[in-house]
């Protein structure tokens, strides 16, 4: 079982919130085999911005560095793209869903 870190973008804006929840759901019922964590679901009892946008950052960065796999769930923001560095020096596997819209 691998463990499989869903990214999208935020920005405080409740239609990211609830698109990152209906993807990672519908990855999950669709693969029990892995077990999907998003972020924005794993931290959302935190207020946006509430702990600071760096300290945020480091509580996603330390969460994906446990993770396998990373999945690129929306377009790019500053903090995907800060995610998808930390894969990358990882040696993470990292895919890209097909429609982020």
């Amino acid at each position: 079982m691998a463990t499989i870190y869903v990214s999208h973008a935020y920005g405080g804006k409740t239609e990211n919130l609830e698109r990152a929840r209906k993807i990672t759901h519908d990855l999950q019922v669709n693969d029990l085999e892995n077990c999907y964590i998003c972020p924005l679901l794993a931290f959302s009892y935190l207020g946006y911005n509430e702990v600071g946008y760096e300290e945020e950052m480091a509580l996603c960065e330390d969460l994906l560095v446990l993770c396998d796999k990373l999945i690129v769930a929306s377009d790019l923001s500053d903090g995907v793209e800060r995610e998808i560095d930390l894969a990358e020096k990882c040696d993470m596997e990292i895919e890209y869903l097909e429609d982020t819209e």
